[in-house]
């Protein structure tokens, strides 16, 4: 009934370069990693069976592996953080911390599951932070949000429709990590599986999030690549796809610098082979799907982070 992810130790280890040349390495760990053998009861068996839904876990000795490959800081806010219960949750944040990752995205109430990690290099701050950003309140409740009183993960419910109550409610959560940082990453699980061009809506709170301080936008769920924009000024990232999984294929990472007046990409092209992510030389399908992007949503305040630069 349940699908557990098995990989090969240290699947991540061949990406511990690219990781360690940047300041911050981060990741969305979707996979709860746990020894609980208490699966949640909200995804119901008839669902797994038909493969409408998933539950999901792996070895806890792969925080190991993240820590060896230079990643500080981990996305939670997904639709499988959940999957073995509060007592999962527990058991993989615990380790996070033993190892030295910080994390955000979900925990024991709303509260601290909508609050912010913070890294610091050299004299800046960074934070995270995390949620579930379904559309629908019914796909939400299946991923079990937290509450006031609950545990659960951090979750934006805006029913598909970014109007002045959620960009008012962006402006607070957005703004409270910008006064204890000088660069808010905001990760948002969002959008459809398997569709390499984003939803109006994502790039509607996408976009929103940009003008309410984010500094980089980068998205998850659809587990394949959309492209990326900068807007007005500010990365968003839409999907970076997989990274880590049983089912092979090419992916990418991505590479964002601030020491330009405007933020540059450099992409890494990745094969994942026999659960293992693997840096092969190549260009990666980014361009490509970025160029969808501005086609599909025009915006004046909008660039192709890969297109060619002018040059004066």
């Amino acid at each position: 009934m349940l699908n557990q992810v098995l990989v090969k130790a240290k699947p991540l280890s061949r990406l511990a370069p690219i990781f360690g040349r940047a300041d911050v390495a981060f990741g969305n760990l979707e996979v709860p990693l746990t020894n609980s053998k208490t699966p949640t009861t909200r995804k119901t068996a008839e669902e797994i069976r038909k493969r409408d839904q998933y539950i999901l876990k792996a070895d806890p000795r792969h925080i190991a592996d993240l820590k060896d490959s230079n990643i500080r800081l981990v996305a939670l806010g997904n639709n499988h953080a959940l999957d073995y219960g509060p007592k999962g949750l527990y058991e993989m944040q615990a380790a996070l911390t033993k190892a030295g990752i910080a994390y955000a995205g979900a925990g024991a109430n709303a509260d601290r599951a909508m609050a912010p990690a913070f890294v610091s290099r050299g004299k800046k701050k960074i934070a995270l932070l995390s949620v579930l950003a379904f559309m629908s309140r019914g796909g939400l409740w299946k991923c079990s949000p937290a509450t006031a009183k609950s545990a659960g993960v951090g979750v934006l419910s805006f029913g598909g429709s970014i109007d002045d109550a959620a960009k008012q409610k962006l402006q607070g959560w957005i703004g409270r990590a910008k006064q204890k940082a000088d660069v808010v990453v905001v990760a948002l699980h969002w959008g459809l599986e398997r569709k390499t061009l984003p939803t109006s809506y994502q790039v509607a709170l996408g976009r929103a999030c940009v003008e309410s301080g984010a500094d980089v936008v980068w998205g998850h769920h659809p587990h394949v690549l959309q492209g990326a924009e900068i807007f007005k000024g500010k990365p968003i990232l839409y999907s970076m796809g997989n990274l880590v999984a049983p089912r092979g294929g090419e992916t990418a990472l991505v590479t964002v610098a601030f020491d330009s007046p405007s933020p540059t990409f450099t992409e890494h092209r990745i094969v994942i082979r026999n659960g293992s992510a693997v840096p092969t030389p190549g260009g990666t399908a980014l361009p490509r799907l970025s160029a969808q992007i501005q086609k599909a949503f025009p915006s004046k305040h909008s660039v192709n982070p890969f297109a060619p630069r002018k040059v004066d």
